[in-house]
């Protein structure tokens, strides 16, 4: 069965366009599904294991993980003629789990953890419906019964699971995408320590992970770290001389920022350009970002050349991608930082934003 899972985004893909006629076939809604059907751009699936099996009702989820479905819509969600959660709950789900799900021999309200399903429009407006693994009705279950991702663990493990998950209610999302080798092993002993939240190699690796903790997590966030060495050309950087694009991750997390949320991406020279905390500060919708100038010491917690803090409103963002001349003293001379620096986008800061010591992710 391991396998399967693994095969079922590249099945869900190849095959989930020719079967969209069937939305009225296994939809709760008695509606003209065919005139809904324009409407959808694309529709994805992703499985991500989980990593602390949770206990619902004296039964211990032992399944394949989450299940993540991103529906994008081509038009603006306020133009769907029907509710999103709606079409979510009553169509998508149902249609995923009778035409593709059970033909695998899986059962969508079964043998998954988190349902959530994505749904973003045309605009970039994103909205989100879920349905928790907590929601089970394992309480009607009898203890002989047999469940293929269930097993009865009995009373002491579920007060146990119940405490345990209050305790761990997030504040903070520290991010790391560290380098092969020595930057690697660190990062997963931070991750050991409770220091960081992940440790990852890709961006949607860390979305994902970001949508599993969701449940976990008490907003807004008290701070936010995005952890990577870096050039100077990118805040975000994996294990090669390539950036990531940070942008769809800004977005992941931008309900969970708070106006007293503190920013901070750790990349050596993330603060050289300060360009680039401006656009991180734009997709945030103007929140105030922080990076460092130079090489960032994680150990002493200092930066070479100081660290740098940047606010930039959406509007002034784009009123520079459409001026020329702001735009060729920017990004066509050296006098880029000190245009910032002058109008007030940014400021350079006296201290580190965050503490590693004194600020371990709970």
């Amino acid at each position: 069965m391991d396998s399967i899972i693994k095969q079922i985004p590249t099945l869900f893909r190849k095959m989930y366009k020719t079967n969209l006629s069937n939305l009225s076939r296994y939809s709760n809604l008695v509606i003209d599904h065919a005139s809904l059907i324009p409407y959808i751009k694309s529709i994805d699936v992703e499985v991500t294991p989980v990593d602390d099996a949770p206990v619902v009702y004296d039964w211990k989820y032992v399944g394949p993980g989450d299940l993540t479905v991103d529906l994008v819509l081509n038009v603006n969600v306020l133009e769907f003629p029907l509710d999103e959660f709606t079409f979510a709950r009553e169509v998508i789900l149902p249609w995923i789990n009778g035409s593709f799900l059970k033909f695998l021999g899986y059962d969508l309200y079964m043998d998954f953890a988190d349902v959530v399903v994505n749904i973003y429009d045309v605009n970039g407006f994103v909205d989100r419906y879920v349905v928790t693994v907590d929601m089970m009705n394992t309480h009607k279950w009898i203890p002989t019964d047999k469940k293929n991702s269930w097993e009865y663990v009995g009373k002491s493990k579920l007060r146990e699971s119940v405490i345990t998950e209050q305790i761990k209610k997030t504040k903070s999302l520290y991010l790391t995408f560290p380098k092969q080798g020595w930057e690697t092993i660190g990062g997963y002993l931070m991750k050991a320590l409770g220091i960081v939240t992940g440790v990852f190699t890709s961006v949607d690796g860390a979305i994902a992970a970001v949508r599993k903790k969701r449940k976990n997590i008490d907003p807004p966030l008290k701070e936010l770290v995005i952890g990577s060495h870096g050039n100077g050309q990118y805040l975000l950087m994996g294990g090669g001389k390539e950036g990531y694009p940070v942008d769809n991750l800004l977005r992941e997390v931008s309900d969970l920022v708070g106006p007293d949320t503190t920013i901070f991406f750790t990349a050596c020279y993330g603060g050289d350009f300060l360009m680039n905390l401006c656009h991180a500060s734009a997709i945030l919708g103007g929140h105030e970002v922080h990076g460092s100038a130079g090489i960032y010491n994680y150990i002493s917690n200092t930066s070479q050349k100081g660290f740098y803090s940047c606010q930039m409103s959406p509007r002034d963002y784009q009123d520079i991608q459409t001026n020329f001349e702001k735009r060729n003293l920017i990004f066509g001379t050296d006098k880029g930082n000190d245009y910032l620096l002058d109008k007030g986008f940014c400021r350079r800061e006296s201290s580190a934003p965050i503490n590693w010591a004194k600020n371990i992710w709970t």
